[in-house]
C-alpha cells in the first residue's frame, strides 16, 4: 500500500499559510468593499502588524519550501509575491545565493551593511534606501549571468513572477485605483523597506571572519515568537535550510561558539 506524503512538511506551517491568506484577504477588502474610515483604520493597523510577518514566512519558505508539492509551492510563491511585495525569485537570488553564499565575504554579500565602495557601515536609512532600490536590478543581473552560464531557470522564474506581479496589481488598480494603490502598491513598498530594516541590526558591526561572527542574534522570547525565530540568526547562517522551528534548539548547541558581543540584549 502506497503511503502518501503529507500536504505540508511541518504542521506548524499551517499557521504560516493561514497568516499569509489572512493578510492577502484583508488587503483585498478595501479594494472590493466600500468601507468606512474606522474599518480602514482597523485594517491598516492589522496589516502593519501582520504584513511584515508574511515577509518572514516568505524568507522561511524560500529556504525550506512549505509544501511537499512543487505546484503548491509555486502557487504559494505567487501568493507571497503579491502579499509581501517581494518576489520569491528575488529572495532566492539576492538572499539565498547573494547573501548566504557570501556571508564570510562582505564585499560580495548582497545584504552587507558595509558600503560596497567605501567599506564603511551605512546608516540605517541609507541601507534601507540602497537595498530597496538595488535589489531588483541586482537580481536581473544575477539571473542574466546564470542564463549566460546555461542556467536559464533563474531568469525564467524572475520574469514569470514579475509579469504575474505586474498583471495582478494592474488588475486591482483597474478595479479600485485608490484602494489598490494604498493597500497593495504602497503597502508592499513599505513592506519591502521593512525587510531591510530587519536585516540591518542582524548584520551591523559583524566582522564575518567565520560563520559564528557573521551575524548578530537576539533571543527575546516575544520577538522570536512573533518573528518565527528570526532572532536566532547565527544558527540560521550556520544552517540556512534548517526549519525555523528548530533554530532555538540549534542556537543552544552552538551558543559557546558565538562571540558574546554578537548576542544582543536588546534590539537597536
Amino acid at each position: 500500500m502506497t503511503k502518501h506524503k503529507a500536504l505540508i512538511r511541518y504542521r506548524v506551517d499551517w499557521l504560516s499559510v493561514s497568516i499569509v491568506l489572512f493578510v492577502f484577504g484583508l488587503s483585498l477588502l478595501p479594494v472590493y468593499l466600500h468601507l468606512n474610515n474606522l474599518s480602514l483604520l482597523v485594517i491598516t493597523g492589522l496589516l502593519l502588524f501582520f504584513k511584515p510577518i508574511t515577509s518572514l514566512i516568505q524568507h522561511n519558505h524560500v529556504h525550506y519550501a512549505i509544501f511537499n508539492s512543487r505546484w503548491l509551492n509555486t502557487a504559494f510563491d505567487l501568493l507571497l509575491a503579491v502579499t509581501t511585495g517581494h518576489l520569491c525569485s528575488e529572495w532566492t537570488l539576492h538572499h539565498n545565493i547573494g547573501h548566504h553564499g557570501n556571508v564570510i565575504n562582505s564585499q560580495a554579500d548582497t545584504s552587507s551593511v558595509k558600503h560596497p565602495d567605501q567599506q564603511r557601515y551605512m546608516s540605517k536609512l541609507e541601507y534601507i534606501w540602497t537595498g530597496s532600490l538595488k535589489i531588483y536590478p541586482d537580481c536581473l543581473n544575477m539571473a542574466w549571468r546564470f542564463y549566460q552560464q546555461g542556467k536559464p531557470r533563474y531568469l525564467t522564474t524572475l520574469i514569470v513572477e514579475s509579469l504575474f506581479w505586474l498583471a495582478f496589481h494592474l488588475y486591482l488598480l483597474s478595479v479600485n485605483f485608490m484602494m489598490a494603490l494604498l493597500f497593495f502598491v504602497l503597502a508592499n513598498l513599505i513592506n519591502r523597506a521593512l525587510v531591510w530594516l530587519g536585516a540591518y541590526w542582524q548584520h551591523l558591526d559583524v566582522p564575518a571572519q567565520n560563520i559564528y561572527d557573521s551575524s548578530n542574534m537576539y533571543a527575546g522570547p516575544i520577538f522570536n515568537l512573533i518573528s518565527l525565530n528570526i532572532g536566532y540568526h547565527v544558527a540560521h547562517h550556520e544552517q540556512p535550510t534548517l526549519h525555523w522551528s528548530k533554530l532555538k534548539a540549534r542556537t543552544e548547541l552552538i551558543l559557546a561558539k558565538i562571540p558574546a558581543h554578537h548576542i544582543l540584549q536588546k534590539l537597536p
